[in-house]
């Protein structure tokens, strides 16, 4: 049934804006917690904390196995409840496999792990718990996608809300109270998401079945592993900078740059990771209609300006931010890297849409032809540059990374599934972000005026309003605040 544009994007604000609100309730603890981990860590710890989450995500992004992935693609692919609860099953039970494994491994080759990464035994147990808690990460992803796709956004919020808490709670107390260091963090992880699954999946129990089609196992494991192994790539992608900055300066400077980029995955949680839940249904259900590609143009442009304009604001208030936030001064240099990673981290979101070609038609191995480029690059260049200029090469070096693996996932994709952006709207308000970027950081002129920077943020947002939105869409915004 042919879908009217304005339904689906009401449809895609409304449930858009409750997984927002959540997940970023559900993400904003890691904000919350990074101000006091940065009292009780010193930069080294902070970046041995850094280290072994980065494993866990590595280790995680193999032993997911890409059934939560392949769940996306397949759901909609037939409308029956025989249908749904198969695939559904198998999906779940593959990735219960999956965890199954990754903790088993992380308690085998803990030790051995530790000692690559730290010369050391003394972190096999944190190793342990940070790969446990992976395990349940992604158990738990693949339930909560079920709510996604069932559009039950109420119950999402509620588990959500007590995950976060509990969190909060167990490692705040750890932390604070029994001084557990590191370890704190890691055990309140892994209890908020072993519960959270637990208690989803015994609602869910009844609509599994055993009974499970050979037909449907063979579509999750094949499209799942080419996606592990493409998230694999992605992660290794992402994280490959603190590795080097890890073997080519001293752990303190790892701390420093994996706060700043922490600090960036705010974009994450305001923006990238509430459009992602609700878009990757969405997209998949209206695949067929004839507005599609209208509506998919119009979805981009929208991201892209409001993803610039949050970039924009980080370039002009983020040292102010940093200050206010972070007592510790042995952390202020984050404050230069992360808006560059929040930029690249944007660049990263735009492929939940360019991507789509590729999706559909199931060309997986594209990308990871793509993350090997994009790796190749982001080595190179870093071994290259962080001698000279620390680490600051990496965050620009993850920026151009994400900017030319993400053109060339549209260039491909794009012959399989054609997309005409509209691209006077996406570089405009890039380039005034690039101006804007070079003027803060390389002449100086708004560093001493905060009044100045404020009166530059609201020339941006009146810019946006009377100049980058058309007659109609502020027609419809005054429509909306009744002016």
């Amino acid at each position: 049934m042919e879908v009217p544009l304005k339904v689906k994007i009401k449809e895609l604000f409304n449930h858009g804006l409750i997984y927002g609100l959540t997940s970023s309730l559900q993400n904003i603890l890691g904000f919350v917690l990074l101000p006091i981990l940065t009292v009780y860590y010193t930069p080294a710890e902070f970046g041995i904390y850094s280290i072994i989450l980065l494993a866990s995500a590595l280790a995680s992004a193999i032993f997911y196995f890409g059934a939560s992935s392949a769940l996306g693609r397949f759901y909609f692919d037939e409308d029956s409840d025989e249908y749904r609860k198969s695939i559904v099953s198998s999906a779940v039970i593959i990735t219960i496999v999956g965890a199954c494994i990754l903790i088993l491994l992380s308690v085998l080759l803990g030790k051995y792990l530790s000692v690559l990464l730290f010369d050391s035994t003394l972190y096999y147990l944190h190793i342990i718990l940070a790969f446990s808690g992976a395990s349940f990460g992604f158990l738990l992803n693949t339930m909560t996608l079920l709510l996604r796709y069932e559009k039950k956004s109420g119950l999402f919020m509620k588990v959500t809300l007590v995950g976060v808490g509990i969190n909060f709670g167990i490692t705040y107390v750890l932390l604070t109270v029994f001084h557990f260091g590191i370890l704190a963090p890691l055990y309140g992880s892994l209890m908020s998401m072993c519960l959270s699954f637990i208690f989803l999946f015994g609602i869910k129990l009844p609509d599994l079945t055993l009974k499970l089609r050979s037909s449907h196992l063979r579509k999750i494991v094949l499209f799942g592993i080419q996606f592990s192994v493409s998230g694999l790539l992605f992660y290794l992608l992402d994280y490959v900078d603190r590795l080097i900055i890890k073997d080519l300066l001293p752990m303190a400077d790892v701390g420093i740059y994996s706060l700043g980029s922490r600090i960036a995955v705010v974009i994450n949680v305001l923006l990238i990771v509430p459009f992602s839940l609700i878009w990757a249904p969405i997209r998949m259900q209206y695949a067929a209609n004839t507005n599609n590609q209208e509506f998919t143009v119009k979805v981009f442009s929208y991201l892209a300006i409001i993803g610039f304009t949050l970039v924009s604001m980080s370039i002009l208030f983020g040292d102010d931010l940093m200050s206010l936030v972070f007592v510790n001064s042995k952390y202020a240099g984050a404050a230069k890297v992360f808006p560059l990673i929040m930029l690249a981290l944007l660049f990263y979101g735009f492929q939940n849409i360019v991507d789509f070609g590729i999706y559909l038609h199931k060309k997986i191995y594209f990308y990871t032809v793509i993350s090997l480029i994009g790796i190749a690059f982001n080595v190179v260049m870093n071994y290259w540059l962080i001698p000279y200029f620390g680490y600051m090469a990496s965050a620009y070096v993850t920026f151009f990374t994400y900017f030319i693996t993400t053109a060339l996932i549209y260039l491909v994709s794009s012959r399989y599934h054609k997309m005409k952006l509209e691209w006077l709207r996406i570089w405009s308000p890039f380039v005034v972000l690039i101006v804007l970027y070079y003027l803060v950081n390389f002449t100086g002129i708004f560093y001493y005026s905060l009044l100045t920077r404020i009166l530059v943020g609201i020339f941006l947002v009146l810019l946006i309003l009377f100049c980058w939105l058309t007659k109609k869409e502020q027609d419809i915004i005054r429509k909306f605040l009744n002016v």
